[in-house]
């Protein structure tokens, strides 16, 4: 059954580009539908150490932006399991609380009893939130860790995929030459050459907290992923603007 799931988890992820919100819904409905798991993030670690949100599932809009960029010496699960290369189970109690007491900040499903960290090379990591008891059996470690092997060879690839989605926001914007206010451009633009939250914070002279609430609308507004897929738009623009020249 989970060699069934890999390979459908496979197949899902070569049809086309996808968002990591896509691939955290057809995780947790398809992938380990039976772990019931109510919630699913998925992060990557930017060079400036900081692991930042790509995408998840389970989570309103509110949920998710608020848990904005931790720290990977930050003592959470999903840093645990990326700091230590492997799957960590964790299960709901005082235990749980006093190992990782920021966590509890991030509004977690009440119903929730067993945590879920794997590690996402070379990206990241994810962590998720399961309804029933998790105990990690040889086989089920081998199968969490199968998957975020997946994820982490599709990340590899991404790039490229990317570019394909990058030119479809061009093209949207193209259409609609005003979907972002004036401070979003300002922002959009600057995620895309790079800079992370509290470096546009510092540039352009606002709180690293509303850089982060805006930076999830032009997200949301232009329909892509997070950073990486900004930064392919930039790519996107400089191959352009080459061609433009050399014409």
């Amino acid at each position: 059954m989970q060699a069934e799931k890999i390979l459908a988890l496979s197949g899902f992820l070569a049809m086309s580009p996808k968002s990591y919100n896509e691939i955290a819904q057809f995780l947790v409905m398809n992938t380990f539908s039976e772990e019931d798991f109510l919630r699913i993030y998925i992060g990557e670690v930017l060079e400036t150490g900081v692991l930042c949100a790509l995408g998840g599932f389970g989570w309103d809009s509110d949920q998710f932006s608020s848990i904005g960029e931790l720290p990977l010496q930050s003592k959470m699960p999903i840093t645990d399991a990326i700091r230590n290369s492997r799957v960590l189970v964790n299960h709901a109690g005082d235990e749980f609380d006093e190992s990782f007491p920021l966590i509890n900040s991030l509004d977690l499903p009440k119903d929730w009893v067993s945590e879920v960290s794997i590690p996402i090379y070379p990206i990241g990591g994810m962590t998720l939130f399961s309804s029933i008891q998790i105990e990690l059996s040889e086989a089920m470690e081998i199968f969490f860790v199968a998957v975020g092997s997946l994820l982490g060879l599709y990340a590899s690839r991404l790039p490229e995929a990317l570019v394909e989605v990058a030119r479809a926001v061009k093209e949207k914007i193209a259409l609609n030459p005003a979907p972002l206010s004036d401070r979003q451009y300002l922002i959009a633009g600057m995620l895309e050459r790079g800079f992370n939250n509290a470096q546009i914070a510092t540039e352009i002279g606002f709180s690293e907290s509303l850089v982060r609430q805006e930076s999830v609308v032009i997200y949301r507004k232009l329909q892509v992923s997070g950073r990486t897929a900004m930064q392919a738009i930039q790519t996107l623009h400089l191959d352009d603007e080459a061609k433009e020249t050399s014409d």
